[in-house]
């Protein structure tokens, strides 16, 4: 059993070395829109990609036989930060990039970690950016082309974000958790 396990963590080690030589070129955090974050990242514990694949059923009509086919439309990466808050990424299967987020945790996540380029949007927004605040920590903004959600308070906290238009046709928001 100690064996299994070594070899296991053994060839966890090996495959995030790849994922480093593979993200060096990459200085910018990965988060919201693009890549997702790996254990790679200083400020992550642990990172699990493609933890589940999502399949949607395509019927398609042939005489009289229905036929199915799966094609997987995204995967969830989850990851922990070192803080102790998890995050599930969404990643679409055609792009490989990250369409919506949902965390959950004791510390309110480093937003330009898990928002990447959509942070300063978040914590600055236009005028034509419509936000919501109710209490000391609770806040949404909402736009045509990006969703925030974060809500809590001291050591429970929990939000979500997503990018309208990259989220992959035939993915309804309700089965994202």
């Amino acid at each position: 059993m100690e064996a299994q396990q070594k070899a296991l963590k053994t060839g966890f080690v090996e495959m995030a070395v790849a994922v480093c030589i593979g993200f060096t070129a990459n200085t910018a955090t990965a988060a919201l829109g693009d890549f997702p974050l790996t254990g790679a990242d200083p400020r992550v514990a642990s990172s699990v990609m493609g933890a589940a694949r999502v399949a949607k059923a395509a019927m398609s009509l042939q005489g009289d036989a229905a036929t199915s086919s799966a094609n997987a439309l995204y995967s969830v990466n989850v990851v922990t930060l070192n803080s102790g808050t998890v995050v599930r990424e969404f990643v679409a299967t055609s792009s490989q990039k990250v369409f919506a987020l949902i965390w959950n945790g004791p510390r309110t996540p480093d937003y330009a970690d898990i928002l990447g380029a959509y942070s300063e949007r978040y914590l600055r927004p236009s005028s034509a950016d419509v936000i919501h605040v109710g209490g000391l920590s609770q806040r949404s903004l909402s736009s045509q082309d990006l969703v925030v959600q974060s809500m809590g308070h001291p050591g429970r906290f929990s939000g979500s974000a997503y990018l309208p238009r990259e989220i992959p046709a035939g993915v309804s928001l309700s089965e994202l958790q």
